[in-house]
């Protein structure tokens, strides 16, 4: 009897992972035809492809334009650092990675630069030569060996000062850089790496870098590392360059402050197209501020990033005198909502001083994500005293006038550049905020929930884009990240 075979179960078939946006990079260069090479970092193949480390990449200066193209694209947007932190002949630029939520940045090179912006760095006329002997590797393309080890040991000279004498602990840099010695000097031939010194560094003897190398490849002492770094340092004098008194003094005055106990802000890069004012809205309990520390510290790792909260702005002298004299005036009626009136006015004018720091901030590049952004229609949680049914039945002189001052406050604030609302229903918003009354929760809520957002007048002109908060916390964040990037 024929037997009939029975039907394999067939596995399920698993989706073919989307390519990131390094793989995606360096796919489109290569169809460009863009002569480069990812000059240093190359080992480190994690960080960079998930955006916890820089991509460095090298460019032929005669397809500069076709690399911008690629990279706008792609997604990318150029950012600029603080003057201090300029280092001549690199461009910035910034991708955002759904998949896993960071930033990814690219740092651009038409020449090599070796070096920190606050010492001395070197510009060894090497690029012709490592991007003519460039190949591709893992992903993107890698110069030759005797090319990356050279570049390697440079690095490591320029990078060795007293401190690792003294210090020894402070040193954690030098193991890494004889592991990727140790990987790379098996593959290079040492007559290659002679002959590219002679053509393009003959000022530095092979003698005097052989020596460098041996020093970091074995334990040598910090004492011989110093000095043999110090011996290539002089042989590419004429390629260093200083760096200028306020790069010193700036990074001077960062390392004190640190050694004080006192972590000064990060300053971050600034947007070439311009900063964003983006206002943050939602009743209690939608998130905000947990939305708002998130966008900081995801921006803010790049970008130069601030957030301001219009709600409770800084109190200046004036606001501080009215709420003392407001509670002296507790007991006239007459006089404690005059007094209250005066208060709300300060309380506007202080708002102001916020929304004009903030557009500042926007002005030089920055990002600014601002909670209880003022706005008409949200005037009842963030906004004048008769739209928050303060002391209206008070129709006085003098509270007219006081009136007409606070409105004045508001009316002169412009719109943000986009409105971000999480829209929450009042009843999940009273489960979620338990440390309020329910009253006032869902008060609040139902203000936000049945605001015509769709009308809301912003800065794009496409009114509010609202954001569902009804969700877990990493799809409300990855909706909420996508977005401000598409405005940035």
């Amino acid at each position: 009897m024929t037997t009939v075979e029975q039907p394999r179960a067939t596995a399920r078939a698993v989706p073919p992972s989307q390519p990131t946006v390094v793989e995606r990079l360096a796919e489109a260069l290569e169809s460009a035809g863009v002569p480069y090479c990812q000059w240093k970092g190359h080992s480190k193949r994690h960080r960079w492809l998930t955006g916890t480390g820089d991509l460095d990449l090298l460019v032929d200066r005669a397809a500069w334009p076709a690399l911008v193209e690629v990279l706008i694209g792609l997604g990318f947007k150029r950012a600029v650092p603080p003057a201090w932190l300029h280092l001549p002949g690199v461009t910035s630029y910034l991708a955002y990675e759904r998949a896993t939520g960071r930033l990814v940045h690219v740092h651009a090179y038409h020449q090599l630069v070796i070096g920190l912006p606050w010492r001395t760095i070197l510009t060894p006329p090497l690029a012709t030569a490592v991007l003519a002997g460039a190949t591709r590797g893992f992903v993107v393309r890698a110069p030759a060996p005797h090319h990356e080890l050279l570049l390697v040991v440079l690095q490591a000279a320029q990078r060795s000062t007293l401190r690792d004498m003294f210090l020894p602990r402070r040193a954690v840099w030098i193991k890494p850089v004889r592991r990727e010695l140790q990987r790379l000097e098996p593959r290079v031939e040492w007559t290659d790496l002679v002959t590219t010194l002679e053509e393009e560094l003959p000022s530095l003897p092979a003698r005097v870098f052989e020596n460098c190398l041996d020093a970091y490849l074995t334990h040598a002492p910090a004492w011989r590392r110093y000095l043999l770094g110090r011996a290539v340092l002089r042989g590419l004098r004429p390629f260093a360059h200083r760096p200028s008194l306020t790069a010193v003094l700036t990074a001077l005055a960062w390392r004190i402050a640190r050694a004080v106990g006192w972590s000064p802000p990060v300053e971050g890069k600034g947007l070439v197209g311009g900063g964003r004012v983006i206002a943050l809205v939602g009743g209690d309990g939608a998130g905000k501020t947990t939305c708002a520390t998130e966008l900081v510290g995801w921006l803010g790792a790049e970008i130069a990033t601030l957030r301001v909260h219009l709600g409770k702005p800084p109190r200046s002298l004036l606001t501080l005198l009215a709420a003392a004299a407001l509670k002296l005036g507790r007991f006239h009626a007459g006089l404690a909502d005059h007094l209250e009136l005066l208060w709300c006015v300060c309380t506007a004018r202080d708002r102001h001083r916020l929304y004009r720091r903030a557009w500042r901030f926007a002005g030089c590049g920055g990002v600014v994500i601002a909670e209880r952004y003022p706005i008409p229609e949200n005037y009842a949680l963030c906004g004048p005293s008769d739209a928050q049914g303060i002391a209206t039945g008070l129709d006085t002189r003098l509270a007219r006038m006081l009136r007409r001052v606070e409105t004045r406050f508001y009316t002169s604030m412009r719109p943000a550049d986009a409105t971000v609302v999480l829209l929450l229903p009042p009843e999940l918003a009273v489960r979620r905020k338990t440390d309020e009354p329910e009253a006032y929760v869902r008060a609040r809520a139902t203000i936000v929930w049945e605001t015509d957002w769709a009308n809301v007048n912003s800065g794009d002109g496409a009114g509010a884009h609202i954001i569902d908060a009804g969700r877990a916390l990493p799809e409300v964040l990855s909706d909420l990240k996508s977005f401000v990037w598409s405005l940035i």
